[in-house]
């Protein structure tokens, strides 16, 4: 990238640097991440009891992709915003291509493929 393609970058929107540079932006990076966390939880590619705190759903009977997963009850605000809860309609939103993927390579390009815009919130 020459110096005068820089000057441009520079003065341009973040929306026109993130396309640019061809990058995502923080918050969708962040769906990203929780996303790909909750995929190596749950195949147990970390060593992380999950069980603790997310809940397969039971039923047969699912709009979606089978891998639904239950939210918990949620006593407090504070924890309406921890991981564990608001990583479950994002994942229950994911095709079951993604989610059924057979590795963590396959998730994580199947989901950079995916559009993530509905997860995040504009400013």
């Amino acid at each position: 990238m020459s110096v005068d393609n820089l000057a441009l970058l520079y003065t341009a929107q973040i929306s026109h640097r993130l396309e640019a540079l061809n990058e995502y932006s923080l918050e969708s990076r962040r769906v990203r991440a929780d996303l790909t966390f909750c995929y190596k939880m749950l195949h147990g590619v970390v060593d992380i009891d999950c069980q603790k705190f997310l809940k397969t759903a039971q039923s047969s009977v699912t709009c979606g992709h089978p891998f639904k997963l239950c939210k918990l009850s949620c006593p407090s605000a504070f924890i309406a915003s921890t991981f564990w809860h608001r990583v479950v309609n994002m994942w229950n939103a994911l095709p079951e291509n993604i989610v059924a993927a057979t590795s963590l390579a396959t998730f994580k390009a199947r989901l950079n493929d995916f559009d993530l815009v509905r997860f995040t919130s504009v400013f």
